[in-house]
């Protein structure tokens, strides 16, 4: 008689077990990550074991204490079967809801979640325009600083040309200032030959003169001193 009402305490533990564990896998199935299950609240879980409790099946006590006495247990005996029995299975879902969550913290975690995505989105966005603004401003500053440096070089080789062009005019000057000296002194330098050539022929033409003078005077002395021989002859 003992070992028929272990039996039957053993299959009803064991279907309750059944029950509260297939309970407990369809639910595992909603699970949140454990680093949110901390979160939930005393109130939240008490509700989740009362709806767990609820969705188990029907256990009738006084249809299992009446088995029970039939098969030889006492009242007191079946009574206390039956408590310790419920104390298993409310331990048991205790364990299993103290992993599970609501449907509604599930909502709410994922709206969280989405919040902080939305959240995180924006702030990535926001930085993304602060980075984009960052590397306009500075384009800005690097095209102004080039313009900058394009302007004076620019001046500066305007000043370079005007030094080139400075030295040019000068140098050409120079070099027509030397020139026309030159023509000056080639000038002079013909002046004097031409003089020299002039003082040349004017002293030619004097002893030209001088030798016509002798000339005459010897032919002069010479036809005296044959007309006076031929005077004498006479």
């Amino acid at each position: 008689m003992s070992i028929n009402a272990n039996k039957l305490l053993l299959s009803h533990s064991r279907a309750s077990w059944r029950s509260i564990k297939n309970s407990s896998i369809v639910t595992q199935r909603q699970r949140l990550s454990p680093l949110h299950t901390n979160a939930i609240q005393r109130s939240a879980e008490s509700v989740q074991h009362q709806r767990i409790r609820q969705a188990m099946p029907y256990f009738d006590a006084e249809r299992f204490a009446r088995l029970l006495e039939r098969e030889g247990f006492s009242a007191g005996q079946a009574r206390a079967v039956i408590n310790s029995l419920d104390d298993v299975v409310d331990e048991s879902t205790t364990i299993v809801t103290t992993d599970l969550v609501s449907k509604a913290d599930q909502e709410q975690t994922i709206k969280q979640y989405k919040d902080d995505f939305s959240r995180l989105k924006a702030e990535i966005q926001q930085m993304e325009r602060r980075d984009v603004d960052e590397v306009k401003t500075a384009n800005e500053r690097l095209k102004s600083e080039i313009e900058k440096l394009r302007k004076s070089l620019q001046q500066e080789i305007t000043r370079s040309q005007a030094g080139v062009r400075l030295d040019l005019n000068l140098e050409k000057g120079r070099i027509r200032d030397e020139t026309i000296e030159q023509h000056e002194k080639l000038r002079k330098t013909d002046d004097k030959i031409e003089s020299e050539i002039l003082a040349l022929k004017k002293q030619m033409e004097g002893i030209k003169l001088q030798i016509l003078q002798y000339m005459i005077g010897t032919i002069t002395a010479g036809g005296t001193l044959v007309l006076g021989y031929i005077h004498f002859l006479s």
